[in-house]
């Protein structure tokens, strides 16, 4: 009955405020549901949450493998020290490159020899060709990080090139990448050709003068 005393102007404004009121309501509740649907497909657990894991790089039943590792050393008469480590003796040839080179990421375990490879850097790719020639890529860490200096470059370069070429005898020679793309140099100094393995600049001889002295 109160309601019916209301002036009629003042009952068209309930009406109009009402309506009003639910549509706001309404626009609300609509533009919540569109950034949770954002947030949703921004998310990739949330959008994607059966990301496959990546493929092991060996078998259970693999032999382990022996390998020397080459890094900077605290020695003044050559540029790297070897450092024995093992991995497995996987069927493919890219495994166990991938092995060795994740290896020299992780760092040395010996006290006296130092990380060759900067902190954060990815092995993004490796692939080897009918010629011997292994296709390494890198992240761009590997030489927006890097100290520079020519020493230091060649460290790094040889750190890669001698541990891949000494311990697997398929690969002749390696080429660096950087971000997927050929650099002419790592950071300034120590060209990114096509390199085979230099021994000269470790503590390790040739096989030829081991088996010579054998």
């Amino acid at each position: 009955m109160a309601a019916s005393r209301l002036p009629r102007h003042l009952r068209i404004g309930l009406i109009v405020l009402t309506v009003g009121s639910a549509i706001a309501l309404g626009l609300f509740v609509d533009v919540i549901g569109r950034v949770q649907e954002m947030v949703r497909e921004k998310d990739p657990e949330t959008s994607n949450p059966f990301t496959p894991a990546a493929a092991p790089l060996y078998e259970q039943n693999d032999p382990p493998m022996p390998v020397k590792l080459f890094f900077p050393s605290v020695k003044e008469d050559v540029v790297l020290s070897s450092e024995e480590q093992t991995i497995f003796r996987s069927a493919g040839l890219t495994n166990r490159a991938r092995q060795i080179l994740q290896k020299l990421l992780d760092g040395p375990k010996t006290p006296t020899l130092y990380p060759s490879v900067p902190k954060d850097t990815k092995l993004q790719e490796v692939f080897v060709d009918d010629t011997g020639m292994a296709y390494v890529d890198f992240s761009s860490t590997i030489s927006a990080n890097h100290p520079g200096g020519m020493l230091s470059e060649q460290a790094t370069v040889y750190s890669i090139v001698n541990s891949l070429v000494y311990n697997l005898p398929e690969i002749r020679q390696v080429k660096i990448l950087v971000g997927g793309a050929e650099k002419e140099t790592l950071a300034g100094h120590c060209l990114l050709l096509p390199l085979a393995m230099d021994l000269s600049i470790t503590d390790v001889a040739p096989r030829e003068q081991v088996n010579n002295a054998d």
